[in-house]
């Protein structure tokens, strides 16, 4: 049995390791839709119908308001530069990976 899912890059650092090393730090997160906004009415008048779905798209549309996605943090990926430099198509932000875990293993792909 196998679990995959899709994770975007969000972030690519550079660290310290201890023993003076730098290291390259990738983080792949989920982005997941929030729910809509839940509108509470008293009865089921014909008016309080046909203004939900519009207040709903308003929310949507307000930036700053409320935001439509969350990240959820999936990967941390830690490499050395060496590592980091033997890549022939270094990732960038924006870029989107497939990760699959089977059994013991854990596969990491650019999606196509």
């Amino acid at each position: 049995m196998s679990v995959s899912f899709r994770a975007k890059v969000t972030n690519i650092s550079l660290m310290d390791a201890p023993f003076g090393e730098k290291l390259v730090k990738l983080e792949l997160t989920e982005e997941r839709e929030l729910p809509g906004p839940v509108i509470v009415q008293k009865d089921e008048s014909e008016i309080g119908r046909e203004i939900a779905p519009i207040i709903a798209q308003v929310m949507r549309m307000m930036p700053g308001l409320a935001p439509n996605t969350v990240r959820i943090p999936r990967v941390t990926l830690v490499l050395t530069e060496d590592e980091w430099e033997r890549f022939p198509v270094k990732p960038s932000i924006g870029d989107f990976f497939v990760i699959e875990v089977s059994g013991e293993n854990v596969k990491i792909r650019r999606e196509e």
